[in-house]
């Protein structure tokens, strides 16, 4: 387990994956009681994990985010952890916050880097050392281990705090995934799909990126593809959007044909597809607040 100081008010506990139970609870059982002496009940603890009932037990303010680990957290529920933060530590100057992780450390660079650009209006002398803090903390232990989706995340978070990015309430349809470059999938090196089904490449996005009917993703912007020698280097994705699942001048190939008809309101899953489906309520990101 390990704890570190990012600034003398954000504190991290992180969890490595793969970490056994027993050595899990023994660590947090020496950890959380120090914390405790140190700080008496002025520490608020945001579980980055799914919910953990030791944590609950030991300190009465805890919010469990419920963030899955190979996902990106919706914009809304990184601003609602991001609210919750910037009201606990402006409520009192001993406030502390700490960060619990247990597993991969992308959704721990996620919540920093989110709240760096959530707080950043501030003018205050403080507060620029504690950005320093936590630009220095980001950059060298967790911008690495990211995803591509979070870090894609985060990044329109920042531009649509500071203006540049205006999300489009207009429902978009996705006609089309052209896949560039097909991965080397078989041992041999062959490019021939096998029998068993194999994830290539995951993306998270949203639709307010969408600029024309086209949003193409490299190499480095696919989640697993990224970081596999299989996906070819100069490989990429296209999606092909439209208003409505009708056909588009010069792109004629790609639309529905006259037997295709979409309602809108169904919720088949070819239709409509939830990242989070079939998770509990905690793994579908809905922020929950245990505080007494």
């Amino acid at each position: 387990m390990d704890l570190t100081y990012i600034t003398e008010r954000i504190i991290t506990i992180f969890c490595p994956p793969g970490c056994p139970e027993e050595i899990y609870q023994q660590s947090l059982w020496e950890i959380l009681p120090m914390l405790q002496s140190k700080h008496g009940h002025n520490y608020m603890l945001i579980n980055l994990s799914q919910k953990h009932d030791p944590l609950s037990r030991i300190n009465h303010k805890v919010l469990d985010t419920g963030w899955v680990e190979l996902l990106a957290p919706s914009l809304d529920q990184i601003i609602s952890v991001c609210t919750a933060i910037e009201n606990w530590l402006n409520t009192h100057p001993k406030h502390v916050l700490v960060l619990h992780c247990r597993g991969g450390k992308g959704r721990l660079g996620v919540l920093v880097a989110s709240y760096i650009h959530f707080s950043n209006m501030s003018a205050s002398a403080d507060l620029s050392l504690d950005h320093f803090a936590m630009r220095r903390f980001y950059n060298d232990k967790l911008s690495a281990l990211m995803t591509p989706s979070q870090k894609r995340y985060v990044w329109m978070l920042g531009s649509m705090l500071k203006g540049g990015l205006k999300m489009c309430p207009s429902p978009s349809f996705l006609l089309c995934v052209v896949l560039y470059g097909l991965p080397k999938i078989r041992p041999d090196g062959g490019k021939h799909l096998s029998a068993s089904r194999q994830v290539i490449f995951r993306v998270q996005f949203h639709t307010g990126l969408i600029a024309g009917h086209t949003l193409t993703f490299s190499k480095a912007d696919l989640d697993c593809a990224s970081e596999d020698v299989r996906f070819p280097e100069d490989g990429k994705v296209e999606l092909l959007f439209s208003e409505s699942p009708e056909k588009i001048a010069g792109r004629e190939l790609w639309h529905n044909g006259r037997s295709v008809t979409v309602d809108y309101d169904t919720l088949d899953p070819l239709v409509r597809r939830d990242s989070y489906h079939d998770t509990s309520c905690l793994e579908r990101g809905e922020a929950q607040f245990n505080i007494s």
